[in-house]
């Protein structure tokens, strides 16, 4: 039977233990951005010496599924037993272990880290073990946005898009403060993260601004219209190559022009040589 299982049990039916050492978490809930966080407990009392024997465990548990984060043995890290998606990315402040605090650091958090976390210490003193809740949000703090021709001719397409967790609503107002009533649509990625979308038509002819604000976690964008409506650009090298060919035209008219000429110069002189001879 697991180590860890054995000392869970025994905080459980062996109260007495409980009365001397206790743990207690520093956060009942934890509110985490993508990537990475800490979150901790605190153990009383602290340890006798540097020395003392120490065990400590950490689990992500469910209804139905333990998955062990991360395990220290008298101030050993065993890795045998982790689950492969905690292996290389949890870590225990070590460090703050002499002040009665289990603090674990997990790097690159993801959406399906959130859940529930079960900080577990045993010591010469007893064992105790306390829950604590991670939820891990990703913000949308990255808002692009986009104008583009309606099928109608006179209204254009305006869409703001971002990613983020968990799925956000979208709120459009015009200049005078007015709310818009959106399209937004939302799909899942491979990472977890949503990619959320919503746009709305206006006239093009319209003087107005529009923003956009993602109300989760989230920024906004702002469109100036008209002013942001892209001009269609002249393709630059066609520009050149239809230069070019007028100028070539050009020179090859005023070159058959001057040959023309010459050629016409020639003739005369010839026939005027001609009369002189006859003369």
């Amino acid at each position: 039977m697991d180590w860890a299982l054995i000392v869970v049990l025994q905080a459980m039916f062996q109260p007495c233990l409980s009365v001397f050492f206790t743990v207690e978490a520093e956060q009942s809930t934890y509110n985490s951005m993508f990537g990475g966080d800490v979150m901790g407990c605190r153990f009383q009392p602290k340890l006798s010496n540097p020395y003392a024997d120490l065990k400590v465990t950490w689990h992500w548990i469910s209804s139905d599924m333990i998955r062990e984060v991360y395990r220290m043995d008298n101030w050993k890290e065993h890795t045998a037993f982790l689950d492969p998606d905690y292996r290389g990315r949890a870590r225990l402040l070590t460090e703050e272990l002499q002040e009665g605090r289990s603090r674990i650091h997990v790097s690159r958090l993801r959406i399906n880290d959130s859940g529930s976390y079960q900080c577990v210490v045993m010591t010469d003193e007893g064992a105790d073990y306390k829950t604590m809740s991670l939820s891990v949000v990703a913000p949308y703090d990255v808002v692009t946005k986009r104008i583009q021709k309606a099928a109608e001719e006179d209204e254009v397409l305006l869409s703001c898009q971002s990613q983020g967790y968990p799925e956000s609503s979208v709120v459009w107002q015009e200049g005078r403060r007015q709310r818009l009533n959106p399209e937004t649509t939302s799909a899942s990625r491979a990472d977890q993260l949503l990619t959320v979308t919503s746009q709305i038509r206006v006239r093009s002819s319209d003087k107005n601004n529009y923003t956009c604000s993602f109300t989760n976690y989230g920024n906004s964008e702002i469109f100036h219209i008209p002013d942001d409506i892209p001009v269609p650009r002249v393709n630059n090298d066609l520009l050149i190559v239809a230069l070019s060919i007028r100028a070539i035209m050009v020179v090859i008219i005023i070159a058959l022009l001057m040959y023309r000429r010459q050629k016409g110069n020639n003739n005369s002189t010839f026939s005027h040589g001609k009369d002189i001879n006859r003369g």
